[in-house]
């Protein structure tokens, strides 16, 4: 039976590709999370937001006391990059949530790696996302187990461990690839979840 439509994975939930089967073996050292905005470079970011929200503000003060076509062309004049402006501070908002987030979830894995279990599963369901290049931006599997639990997980091109790689759509893992998803007992869906598939894109390696 197919999988339901995916449309997200929980936070905690990450793929990671490996070459070869002899690396299923252990428990991934890390979560292999995508990289998110740094904590520096989110001052400067907030920075540039008050800048260009103070420099609106002179702009918008100058548009309504002068002559205009009327009230209505500076409200237009002023909702736009208002609303510019706010969209901005949430998302930056939200990225500095998920990194949060998903530091806690590292440090959580770090903790309990020793303990991890694997427990073998096939794809289901896949759905992949794409740049504007053609190239795999991201992708999530659904992968269900034996006794029927199903298990849905995020591959990140800007992990750290991806080194930002260039993966096509044709080297995603394939519906019935058989994978492993590493967990502690009695993992609760907050807990990360990590499912280690094979990468298509590389030869299995060879002893000489």
């Amino acid at each position: 039976m197919k999988a339901e439509t995916i449309d997200d994975a929980p936070a905690a939930n990450v793929v990671h590709l490996v070459a070869d089967h002899d690396d299923l073996g252990a428990a991934p050292e890390s979560v292999p999370f995508g990289q998110r905005i740094t904590a520096g470079a989110a001052l400067v970011l907030w920075a540039l937001l008050a800048a260009a929200a103070a420099g609106s503000a002179v702009l918008l003060t100058g548009l309504w006391a002068g002559d205009s076509p009327g009230w209505w062309f500076n409200l237009i004049f002023t909702v736009l990059p208002a609303l510019f402006l706010f969209g901005c501070a949430l998302a930056l908002l939200e990225s500095r949530r998920s990194a949060r987030r998903e530091r806690r979830l590292s440090a959580r894995w770090e903790a309990t790696r020793a303990n991890a279990r694997s427990t073998v599963a096939t794809i289901v369901d896949r759905d992949v996302r794409l740049t504007e290049h053609g190239s795999v931006s991201s992708f999530i599997v659904a992968v269900r187990t034996d006794d029927g639990r199903e298990v849905r997980a995020r591959w990140y091109r800007s992990s750290g461990s991806n080194a930002d790689r260039a993966l096509l759509q044709p080297q995603v893992p394939a519906l019935g690839s058989e994978v492993r998803i590493w967990a502690v007992p009695e993992a609760s869906v907050d807990d990360p979840h990590v499912v280690v598939a094979l990468d298509p894109s590389v030869a299995p390696r060879r002893e000489g």
